[in-house]
């Protein structure tokens, strides 16, 4: 048989095969089932029965005495308590115990003592000079320069009529013109003021200026006036039955910074986990400072010995000068967050000079912490798109709800932060020195703002004297938190680790016998380093104008082009002179500048009253200058525009007084050289 047919007869007969296995198991499993045995044969029920009551009648008989056998009674030993105990008390030997490092066992104090935290130097001292007038009180309000005659209205410069140009090129000029013109008017005068020094800058100003205006026009109607809008410092006012009158300063500036954040950190670290730990008292509360000048017109720095160094400001001085001297004090420019009145000095009442400059820090932000937070979150809403079917379709009042949580919030962090600036200023400014409650900063700033002002009197034994060169260093004190100013706020002794008891306890029968604290609980930090050198200004500044070229005329020399003109370039430039007679500034407007010109002058000009901004003319001017210039540049036509309007920027090079070059360019005089000029006045 093949295969195909062996496969076939399976797919056949298959079920017949397995039907047959199966009645073959099943007859065998029959088979094996008769084969085994009868259980009756064996086990009948009656029997198992009778077993089962038989074992459980064994178990019901006594069966005790199998299991109790007879007890004797036991003779207790005679017990001795005394050795034993004795032998209780017996050490054990240890010495099969001892190893080579035995630790030296120490007692261990649970308690944290309190130290004296780390007083951080203050950091990046800057220094500058200037000559200004500064408003002072006066009985009688009499000066010399109120009694001058007003100055008359400006002649108006006539202009050359343009060649007429495309409709695009002349909508450009307009544009730059409104941009050069309006917008320097508008920005640096009362908007600018505005947006550089913050609202209340602004209304203080405009407060100020509105009294001034309105006290001084009956005074001085027929007199030319200076524009206000340019007036960018203190406007005095009458205080009391004292009037304000100008006087000249001469002076050198200086600021600093107080690394805050960091001596935040370094007290939190030294007395948040020790023993008798309190907030208002143990943060850093800023007390006073001292400023030190040395000379150095001789000498370098690395040579100064603390014999060179001369104490010139402390706090106790600004405050005696402010009270007793000034006409007032100018209007703050730096945020609240970043200043604190024990160590940030007040700023002079400057007249008509812009202030900022000198009284500011680049380590210091010109914006609060507060307003910063703000401008955030509203930059953040404008990025964050609401779609307005999803606000109708989150139900009634959802939306509603939502700008009133916005509002909330907003209004609530407005008022945290106001009370929290206000409890800073008050703690920090002398509460928190005396003993008062003092905020606690959760988040302090990382800088805080130092100011001076080291001013030339004639009644000073170690004025500043011109022609010198200083340097100057600052320390600051706060008040000592181991030894506070308030006896009542005095930490137990038992809380103070060794060395700051010590030195505490000293202190301690020190202020008992002079019955006073007072200059013994100041600690002060190392100075900083010494600032650049630094003199007093010279009375005289130099803005520069446009410059104007002759004809220019080319040459060919040995296949070069050579420019050539007949006569030389001339400038236009502001002589800005400090008149010492007269306590104010006297622009002088000099038109005809060419290389080789001294900025000498004498002939008629104007001074402007910083009281009461009447421009008043002197006709006997004169202004002695050494600075000379050395040689013009710009006022060629710019190659890109062929328009003769259009001319590269003029910049001179001056050759000063103290016998240094120096570039001064009509770009970065732009703004001075125009208000000093009466550019808008003359129709320039």
């Amino acid at each position: 048989m093949d295969a195909d047919k062996i496969k076939q007869f399976f797919i056949l007969h298959g079920e017949k095969f397995v039907v047959g296995v199966v009645v073959l198991a099943a007859g065998w499993m029959v088979y094996s089932g008769l084969q085994m045995p009868n259980m009756l044969d064996e086990v009948q029920p009656e029997k198992l029965t009778a077993d089962a009551n038989t074992v459980r009648n064994s178990i019901d008989e006594d069966h005790n005495e199998a299991i109790f056998q007879e007890r004797e009674p036991v003779v207790a030993p005679k017990f001795d308590i005394l050795a034993e105990t004795a032998r209780k008390r017996t050490p054990v030997d240890a010495s099969p115990y001892k190893t080579a490092n035995l630790l030296e066992r120490k007692s261990i104090d649970t308690s944290i003592r309190r130290k004296d935290p780390e007083i951080f130097a203050p950091r990046a001292l800057q220094v500058d000079s200037h000559i200004a007038s500064i408003a002072k009180l006066s009985r009688t309000g009499e000066y010399p320069l109120k009694d001058l005659e007003g100055a008359e209205a400006l002649e108006v410069v006539e202009q050359e009529k343009p060649r007429p140009r495309s409709r695009s090129r002349r909508r450009g000029g307009m544009d730059e013109m409104m941009g050069m013109d309006e917008m320097m008017g508008m920005e640096m005068g009362m908007g600018g003021g505005m947006d550089m020094y913050g609202e209340d800058m602004g209304m203080g100003m405009g407060m100020g200026m509105d009294m001034g205006m309105g006290a001084t026009m009956s005074a001085s109607a027929s007199g030319r006036r200076f524009d206000s809008a340019n007036n960018f410092g203190f406007t005095a006012v009458p205080k009391n039955s004292m009037k304000p009158v100008p006087d000249y300063a001469w002076f050198i500036s200086g600021t600093a910074v107080i690394p805050h954040k960091e001596m935040a950190e370094a007290f939190k670290a030294a007395f948040q986990d020790a023993d008798g730990y309190l907030p208002s008292r143990d943060q850093p509360l800023y007390f006073n400072y001292e400023v030190q000048r040395a000379d150095v017109t001789t000498k370098s720095v690395d040579e100064l010995n603390e014999n060179d160094w001369v104490l010139r400001y402390t706090r106790e001085q600004n405050l005696k000068e402010a009270h007793r001297s000034w006409g007032g004090y100018a209007q703050e420019v730096v945020p609240e967050d970043y200043r604190d009145l024990n160590v940030t000095a007040y700023i002079p009442p400057i007249l008509l000079a812009d202030y900022t400059d000198f009284v500011t820090h680049p380590l210091i932000p010109m914006v609060s912490r507060r307003e910063k937070e703000m401008k955030e979150r509203e930059e953040l809403m404008k990025e964050v798109e609401v779609d307005v079917n999803d606000l109708e379709l989150a139900g009634p009042g959802a939306s509603g709800m939502a700008g009133m949580g916005g509002d909330m919030g907003m209004d609530m962090g407005m008022d945290m932060g106001m009370g929290m600036d206000m409890g800073m200023e008050m703690g920090m400014s002398g509460m928190g020195a005396y003993g008062g409650m003092a905020m606690v900063e959760e988040d302090p700033v990382d800088y805080k703002i130092m100011r001076f002002f080291d001013f030339a009197s004639k009644l000073d034994k170690n004025t500043p004297i011109p022609g010198r060169k200083y340097v100057y260093r600052i320390r600051v004190a706060v008040v000592d938190p181991n030894f506070p100013a308030n006896a009542l706020q005095q930490p137990k002794v038992s809380t103070l680790s060794g060395d700051v008891y010590q030195r505490v306890s000293k202190l301690m029968q020190q202020a008992e016998e002079e019955e006073s604290r007072r200059g013994l609980f100041e600690r002060w930090s190392e100075w900083s380093e010494p600032s650049e050198a630094i003199s007093l200004p010279d009375f005289n500044q130099y803005f520069a104008g446009p410059v104007e070229l002759p004809r220019v005329k080319t040459l060919q020399l040995k296949d070069k082009t050579v420019e050539y003109t007949a006569d030389p370039p001339t400038a236009k430039a502001v002589n800005y002179s400090y008149n010492i007679q007269y306590r104010t500034t006297m622009p002088i407007w000099m038109q005809n500048v060419t290389p080789g010109s001294n900025f000498s002058y004498e002939g008629p000009a104007e001074l402007i009253d910083p009281i009461d901004l009447v421009v008043k003319k002197l006709e006997d001017a004169k202004v002695t200058s050494q600075t000379t210039v050395v040689d013009l540049g710009g006022g060629k036509v710019l190659p890109m525009t062929g328009d003769a309007e259009l001319t590269e920027p003029g910049m001179m090079l001056l050759f000063d007084e103290n016998g240094q070059l120096r570039v001064t360019g009509e770009v970065e005089d732009q703004e001075n050289y125009r208000i000093y000029s009466f550019a808008k006045e003359r129709g320039l």
